[in-house]
């Protein structure tokens, strides 16, 4: 069910990255909410701010969405408390592979968790919302500067110290860098700039201050408060995380907690225990090992914000689960001794 999201977040990281009319305004909304986190923990500590802002939001977020989450739950717990009916009815028509015998069996499935208030789809309403926010936080992390207003005050004076330079200068300095981005650049204009602005790397940053005589004792403590703010342990958050040290922690991180989370989640709902051959939990057995590689290898080439929000995301909702499902528990143990 993913697998959309994922070519999608895949194909933006290479071509536009405009939102649209329906990400466009989640992002907005997002954005305004960010921004407060941001400058209120920019308040108290510059020095990886974006990051610690990303927790904060991430925590923000799922906070927001426990009814959601609250709602899965009880999904997949009544569905587990069901599930030995469930395996009576697959057991009346086994060995029964002919499309009538299927048909009377999804039936009365369908029945089954009609009369018990279950939705078949309850489980992937929260995945549902949580999608066009993934989509928006593609374009808040990967261009701060346009939801932060610390972030694009810094970019603002970086860009217009570098207008300020004589125009041969900058095409000098700035040619080789735009062609090896492959961008489209007018060094003239204020708007490509602070673009080309959030595109370099500190290597890019190292080469113009080498290059660029007295306007590098200007231009080092812009390029100081950006490096501090995005940076999160040595992480450029803006930037892709790659393969190198340290961004490659970030996927294997998004990746290992994929995992432990798809995990937990399938040990609580007893889908180990229950079915073990059935084709169903098969795939879902084959899910659980597929997303996290595919979370892995997509946030190599994704803005390193987005691997750590998806991170955090995950081990809250491992501590969610884990204690939706006591909760449950105990609850349905109380009706129990109360009949």
């Amino acid at each position: 069910m993913l697998e959309p999201f994922i070519s999608g977040l895949a194909l933006l990281s290479s071509t536009t990255r405009t939102p649209g009319i329906i990400v466009g305004p989640v992002a907005n909304f997002l954005g305004v909410i960010y921004n407060a986190v941001f400058n209120f923990i920019y308040g108290f500590v510059q020095a990886n701010s974006l990051g610690i802002a990303i927790i904060l939001f991430t925590l923000l977020v799922k906070t927001v969405l426990i009814p959601l989450s609250y709602k899965q739950q009880k999904s997949t717990f009544a569905m587990q408390k069901l599930q030995p009916e469930m395996n009576k009815i697959k057991e009346k028509y086994s060995g029964k592979k002919d499309a009538e015998s299927q048909q009377k069996m999804a039936l009365e499935m369908q029945k089954l968790q009609k009369d018990n208030n279950i939705s078949m789809f309850g489980g992937c309403l929260p995945l549902l919302v949580q999608l066009p926010i993934l989509y928006a936080l593609f374009y808040i992390f990967q261009q701060a500067y346009l939801y932060i207003d610390v972030v694009g005050m810094n970019y603002q004076a970086i860009t217009d110290l570098l207008l300020s330079m004589p125009v041969d200068l900058r095409l000098d300095v700035f040619t080789d860098i735009i062609n090896e981005h492959k961008l489209y650049i007018d060094v003239a204009s204020s708007a490509d700039m602070i673009r080309l602005v959030n595109d370099m790397t500190i290597a890019d940053w190292n080469a113009v201050t080498a290059s660029i005589g007295d306007y590098a004792a200007q231009l080092t403590p812009l390029l100081a408060q950006k490096t501090q703010m995005e940076t999160f342990f040595g992480i450029s958050l803006v930037h892709n995380a790659g393969l190198g040290f340290p961004g490659i922690l970030v996927p294997l991180l998004s990746a290992a907690t994929t995992y432990f989370s798809s995990k937990i989640i399938t040990k609580q709902s007893g889908a180990q225990q229950n079915g073990a051959q059935d084709p169903m939990m098969q795939s879902m057995k084959m899910m659980n090992i597929m997303m996290p590689i595919m979370m892995g290898v997509m946030c190599i080439t994704l803005p390193a914000g987005i691997g750590i929000y998806w991170t955090v995301s995950n081990l809250i909702q491992v501590c969610q689960t884990l204690l939706l499902n006591k909760y449950f528990r105990s609850k349905d143990a109380k009706e129990a001794v109360k009949q």
